[in-house]
C-alpha cells in the first residue's frame, strides 16, 4: 500500500529541518553521560589514592615519633660518641708505642744465666710518641740497669752480658761495675751492674686500642690441647728456672751467715 503525506508542504519542510537536530542532540547527550561516568570513576580512583596516601602519611608521622623519642633517650650519649672519636687517636697512640713490660718480663726470666742472680732491676721505657711511624724503633731509646750477684767467675758476668744482648728487648749492653766481694757472702761473689737500651717497636703489640678482645686469662681456653699443653709447658720451665735461680741466690746470699755461725 502506498503511504500518503496529507501534512501539508510547510509542515513537511519544518520536521525534515528538526530531524536531525534531534540526532545531534542525543549524540551530545550519549556523550556527555559517557563524560559524567568517567568523571566519577577518576574521582573515585583519586580518592582512594588521597585515602591510602593519608594511611601512609600516619604511618610515617607514627615512625617519626617514635625515631624522635629513641633520638630523646640517646641524646645524652651523643657527646660520649663525639668524645670517644676525639680521644681513639690518642688512645691509639698510646698502644702502638707503648713497651710490652709483660712480654720483656717472661724473656728475662729465661734468659738469666743460672751462675748469676739478679738483685734489683731499674728501668725507664721511651717517651710516648703519638706520631711515631709503624715497625720503627722509638727514640731515644729506654734505660735498664740491672745489678746483681754472681759466682767468682767473671766468665759469669760476661755471660749475663751476652744474655741480655740476646733479647730483643734490650741492645747494647754494657757492664757498668763489676767488684769481688769477699766480705759479705761466706764465698767470693762478683757484685755487678750492667745497663741496656730498652727498645721498643711501634706497632709490635698492636695499633690500635680494643676493648671487646677476650680478657688473657680466657686466651689459652681457645688453644688446641696440644699447644695448651705445650704453653703449660712452657710455663712450668719458667717456673722452674725462676726457683732455680732463687735458690741459688738464696745459697749465695745466705752462706755467709751460715758461715758466721
Amino acid at each position: 500500500m502506498r503511504r500518503i503525506n496529507l501534512l501539508p508542504p510547510e509542515e513537511r519542510r519544518r520536521r525534515a529541518a528538526v530531524a536531525p537536530r534531534r540526532g545531534v542532540v542525543g549524540i551530545v547527550l550519549i556523550f556527555g553521560a559517557l563524560a559524567v561516568i568517567v568523571m566519577v570513576a577518576v574521582y573515585v580512583v583519586y580518592v582512594l589514592r588521597i585515602n591510602t596516601a593519608e594511611d601512609q602519611i600516619a604511618d610515617l608521622e607514627q615512625q617519626i615519633a617514635q625515631q624522635n623519642a629513641r633520638l630523646a633517650e640517646l641524646a645524652p650519649y651523643r657527646d660520649l660518641q663525639a668524645s670517644l672519636d676525639a680521644k681513639k687517636p690518642v688512645a691509639d697512640g698510646i698502644v702502638r708505642t707503648r713497651f710490652a713490660w709483660d712480654e720483656y718480663l717472661q724473656g728475662l726470666a729465661f734468659v738469666i744465666p743460672n751462675t748469676t742472680a739478679l738483685q734489683s732491676m731499674t728501668a725507664t721505657a721511651s717517651p710516648i710518641n703519638l706520631t711515631a711511624e709503624v715497625e720503627q724503633p722509638l727514640s731515644p731509646p729506654g734505660v735498664v740497669t740491672f745489678s746483681g750477684v754472681s759466682l767468682p767467675q767473671f766468665q759469669n758476668v760476661s755471660d749475663f752480658v751476652i744474655q741480655m744482648n740476646n733479647l730483643r728487648y734490650l741492645s747494647n749492653s754494657t757492664l757498668t761495675s763489676a767488684d769481688l766481694d769477699r766480705e759479705t757472702f761466706a764465698r767470693p761473689a762478683i757484685n755487678f751492674e750492667v745497663s741496656s737500651e730498652l727498645v721498643t717497636i711501634v706497632g709490635e703489640s698492636g695499633t690500635e686500642l680494643r676493648i671487646d678482645e677476650d680478657s688473657p686469662s680466657d686466651s689459652t681456653d681457645s688453644l688446641p690441647s696440644d699447644q695448651a699443653s705445650a704453653l703449660s709447658a712452657s710455663s712450668a720451665s719458667a717456673s722452674a728456672s725462676a726457683s732455680a735461680s732463687a735458690a741459688s741466690q738464696y745459697a749465695v746470699g745466705n752462706g755467709g751467715a751460715g758461715g758466721r755461725r
